[in-house]
């Protein structure tokens, strides 16, 4: 008998868009929320999810926010849901642009200065 499982990651992106001021680049734009999970699947049929965490990611700077569980419930049933400022948190940039902290341009890697506002390049 050959036995064909295993456990894997997997990602559902929802049907929601809301449209805020980026807490990050401070930019208004919109942002689309996405679940991450844990499944095992046997014979290829998922049988059961575990780890859900529920994500935001801005249109404007790719920015990653990771929300309350409630929330990405609640967006998962279809509920109408308003993301606020204080239910986002950053955890991470989704590529490697860089923007600007300061107006949120995009820039390249070798500035020096912003050419939108002219904020200096803060070292890391």
């Amino acid at each position: 008998m050959i036995f064909i499982g295993g456990i894997a990651q997997g990602r559902k992106q929802f049907d929601f868009i809301q449209t805020m001021i980026c807490s990050k680049c401070g930019r208004y734009s919109s942002v689309s929320v996405f679940m991450t999970y844990t499944y095992f699947s046997f014979f290829f049929i998922p049988l059961f999810k575990w780890n859900r965490q529920y994500f935001a990611v801005s249109n404007c700077c790719s920015t990653v926010f990771s929300i309350p569980n409630a929330l990405g419930e609640a967006i998962a049933r279809g509920e109408s849901v308003t993301l606020e400022p204080s239910d986002l948190t950053i955890v991470g940039m989704d590529g490697t642009q860089q923007h600007c902290p300061e107006c949120g341009y995009l820039l390249s890697e070798d500035f020096l200065y912003c050419p939108k506002c002219g904020r200096k390049k803060e070292h890391s």
